[in-house]
């Protein structure tokens, strides 16, 4: 709208009518499950880590109340009215779910607002109208609230300890570089009179060390808070997946690569508490790295000239042809193996990733037909060729023995694995190259067959 103010979102007249019916319906459904008992202290001596005096909290304090079964899914959602546990829970709450999912699935908000929005909202509505404190429709609501909370975001995802001299982007991922100067308006706005004490200087400035001069995946999204968040989330880990392609992490078995969304790196840490008598005399804290602690895009780029390039032009286009959508699939899951710190976990996801794009179907010899379409790929003479189709076979040795037995893997075995894994991300650097070769995956493969059976024997 022209005067800046978010257009009112309406739902189509029937899919309204059969929302509010289902409203009603759940309405008629409430329950009643006995007294509100007060909180029952626990037998653990856990410490808080804040905590929140009356003149902090700002308007009403609303309590609500949900079942969670074991595997932590929302079953049942209550309040208190007047004393008593009033709500729905089983199939009853599991029709509240299902008529949120029918709001999230409806145009014109689909893909804009997150499940548990809508949920919340929804549960809102009913709370509300039992107790007389609203009258319109469940449809008019959510479309008011909608209406309210769906706008622009631009939501910057910090990269662990990932450095760029420059700015470049991966499809509609832009990267930039989280500056001083940024960091400094923030805290400046946070703490309008300086930074106070001991401890919250050291807290700051942890903060600062862990986001300042690193990456951030930059997107631009319409939608609810929440959603605009999960949508963020999935096309920086997109986008970073792509960009860990450029590291030679992916060449060994032996390290682990920590290029990811901020909080989600998997870097360990060891602790230990030194007693005597039952008395705690020290403890001792101390990471435990897997592989390179921080990550240089311009040393990578140096490293493999083309490469980020070649990354850029699949990532503008990932659905192009059919082709397109395998490699830029094949990377996503190629990717995860960086970011495994087991042996036996990297083998899977390469070679599930390699299998995928390289082999018809279950039903053709793995290790032959693998091996012999890599060395086609990548191999530039009979010497190569024949070391490549070699190494497969080694490498799907040690990989039964790994997988299917749970043994070690051996000095010997990890130079096989390495050199597997080398080739793996030759032939998908050459595939990444001339990605516009070819339509579908079929063109590739009976490209290679030609090449097999027109090679002189």
């Amino acid at each position: 709208m022209s005067d800046g103010q978010p257009s009112k979102i309406v739902f189509h007249p029937d899919a309204a009518r059969r929302f509010d019916e289902l409203a009603r319906e759940i309405l008629d459904s409430v329950g009643s499950y006995g007294r509100v008992e007060p909180p029952r202290r626990g037998p653990n001596e856990i410490h808080p880590v804040i905590e929140i005096p009356a003149s902090d909290i700002i308007g009403e304090v609303r309590v609500e109340k949900s079942g969670v079964n074991r595997l932590g899914e929302e079953t049942g959602r209550y309040w208190d009215s007047k004393g008593l546990l009033v709500g729905w829970e089983g199939e009853s709450f599991e029709q509240i779910k299902k008529l949120a999912h029918r709001f999230e699935m409806a145009s014109p908000i689909k893909g804009q607002v997150s499940a548990a929005f809508l949920l919340d909202e929804v549960f809102c509505w009913l709370r509300g109208t039992l107790e007389l404190q609203r009258s319109g429709s469940l449809s008019d609501y959510i479309g008011e609230r909608c209406s309210d909370a769906i706008e622009e975001h631009e939501i910057w995802i910090p990269v662990h300890r990932t450095y760029s001299a420059q700015d470049f982007a991966l499809g509609d991922v832009e990267f930039r570089t989280v500056s001083k100067a940024m960091m400094d308006e923030w805290f400046g706005r946070l703490f309008p009179e300086g930074i106070k004490g001991s401890s919250a200087v050291y807290a700051v400035n942890r903060e600062r060390s862990q986001i300042q001069g690193s990456i951030a995946a930059r997107i631009r999204v319409n939608a609810e808070r929440q959603k605009a968040r999960e949508i963020a989330h999935a096309a920086a880990n997109e986008a970073v997946g792509l960009l860990r392609f450029l590291s030679h992490v992916n060449w060994t078995c032996k390290i682990v690569s920590y290029c990811m969304p901020l909080g989600r790196e998997n870097t360990l840490r060891g602790v230990e508490l030194f007693v005597k008598d039952n008395s705690i005399l020290n403890s001792s804290k101390e990471a435990i790295d897997q592989g390179p602690p921080a990550w240089s895009i311009d040393d990578a780029v140096a490293m493999s000239p083309g490469l980020l390039e070649a990354l850029q032009k699949l990532a503008s286009n990932p659905k192009g042809t059919e082709f397109r959508r395998d490699l830029y699939d094949v990377l996503q899951l190629h990717s995860r193996s960086s970011i495994a710190a087991g042996v036996s976990h990297k083998i899977v996801f390469v070679i599930a990733a390699i299998e995928s794009l390289l082999l018809k179907d279950s039903n053709e010899p793995i290790q032959k037909n693998l091996g012999e379409r890599m060395a086609f790929i990548i191999g530039e003479s009979l010497e190569e060729r024949k070391k490549i189709v070699a190494n497969v076979e080694d490498f799907y040795r040690i990989r039964s023995r790994l997988v299917h037995h749970g043994r070690e893997a051996t000095l010997a075995d990890v130079e096989v694995i390495d050199r597997f894994f080398l080739n793996v991300w030759l032939t998908l650097r050459r595939l990444l190259a001339e990605v516009d070769r070819y339509k579908m995956r079929e063109e590739l493969l009976g490209e290679l067959e030609d090449k097999k059976l027109s090679y002189p024997r």
